[in-house]
């Protein structure tokens, strides 16, 4: 999300939240399940059609949903209607509109795959649904200890919205170009150095050059992470003069041999690259050792939807097992499982061990590195700004 939309929407969010405290629109009231349990909430669900506000940018995101999830709902008498957007802030500013309107139900947002800056101040403005992610049934089958799980960009998720799926910031090289990468950040650099313009990332506040610049972060320090960048700064491509504007932009630069690592925030973006002819089959994934960047994917659902209960039923069907393991297959997305595999019977285990290994994705991502703050993100940003690309020259 670029700052000037965060700055605007967060804005909006203020009002919402001004509203809120003042009285004039109290949140709406929980729809979890009650006495009646998860049945109750299935039985309000059948016959509700969801509409899932969700980014509509990753064909095989689409595909999924559309193929596998949509048919689950289904079965068990729910419609899933998928709405895309360029921005997940698109659908809170929806859900905000509406609020500031004094629209207490009936709002056109039931699910939302939401990102952690957007969470975090919808949290703030009591514009998600509560209690409820804690009690869908497959919610057993995550790990309670997982940090990950239970905070967003370090905001709790106290109930308010559940994962689907996993994230981890994968490099590329071409092993028949660069068959030895760099297996680290000092690595990195001195590679820069030996091959000067074979290297660069997205400028931020690109997605994937924000989680980039916050890697280096989480692995050096916030000071050491800027002197560093600024260093690698004159021996990117083109001189660091100018950056890709996307991460698609850089896969293309990195596809058409220009430069010579690629980067993304989906741990499956080498196959999928390689399955659209976009890089070539020599092409492997890789992490750095200083550490892996790693989140989760949640969804969460406005405290005025109104399919609240389907809604909840398609979140369990997210943490399904079956539909895990269906994404996790390298023929599908390839995505890491949320679930905690030993908390799984045998049977729905196999599932997951089944599926062909494929040298596209790695069988082990790393250490875990934390993500910042949701709060610290848009701040880190502008620093870049400040220091690396206005201060290349210095």
């Amino acid at each position: 999300m670029t700052a000037p939309r965060l700055l605007s929407l967060l804005a909006a969010i203020a009002a919402a939240l001004i509203l809120a405290a003042c009285g004039d629109d109290p949140p709406a009231p929980s729809t979890a399940a009650s006495a009646g349990g998860f049945a109750e909430v299935q039985r309000q669900a059948r016959g509700q059609t969801v509409r899932w506000w969700l980014f509509g940018g990753d064909e095989g995101v689409n595909r999924y949903v559309d193929d596998v999830v949509a048919p689950a709902a289904r079965r068990l008498g729910v419609s899933l209607r998928r709405v895309p957007v360029a921005d997940t802030a698109d659908a809170v500013q929806r859900v905000v509109s509406e609020r500031r309107a004094g629209r207490r139900t009936g709002g056109a947002v039931d699910l939302i795959w939401i990102n952690g800056e957007n969470f975090a101040s919808g949290k703030r403005a009591g514009l998600w649904l509560e209690d409820w992610a804690t009690r869908l049934p497959n919610a057993r089958l995550l790990d309670p200890d997982d940090p990950s799980l239970r905070e967003d960009f370090r905001v709790p998720v106290d109930g308010q919205e559940s994962p689907w799926q996993r994230a981890a910031f994968v490099f590329a090289h071409d092993r028949a170009r660069t068959p030895r990468p760099p297996r680290s950040f000092d690595e990195l650099l001195a590679f820069a150095r030996a091959n000067p313009g074979r290297v660069t990332y997205p400028a931020p506040p690109d997605f994937t050059g924000s989680a980039f610049v916050r890697q280096v972060v989480a692995a050096k320090g916030a000071d050491a992470a800027m002197r560093y960048l600024h260093e690698l700064a004159p021996l990117l491509y083109r001189g660091g003069r100018s950056y890709p504007k996307s991460e698609a932009e850089l896969t293309r630069l990195f596809g058409d041999g220009e430069i010579d690592l690629a980067m993304s925030y989906d741990a499956a973006f080498v196959r999928a690259a390689v399955r659209r002819g976009i890089v070539p089959r020599s092409a492997r994934p890789f992490v750095l050792g200083d550490g892996t960047l790693q989140n989760v994917s949640f969804v969460a659902i406005p405290a005025n939807a109104a399919n609240a209960a389907g809604a909840q039923v398609v979140a369990n069907l997210l943490l399904d097992p079956r539909l895990q393991a269906a994404k996790a297959d390298p023929a599908g997305l390839g995505n890491p499982t949320v679930l905690q595999l030993d908390r799984l019977d045998p049977a729905q285990r196999s599932a997951f061990t089944r599926a062909a290994r494929s040298p596209y994705l790695l069988d082990d991502l790393g250490e875990a590195l934390p993500e910042l703050a949701a709060d610290e993100v848009a701040p880190l940003e502008q620093r870049w700004t400040r220091e690396v690309l206005r201060g290349a020259g210095t």
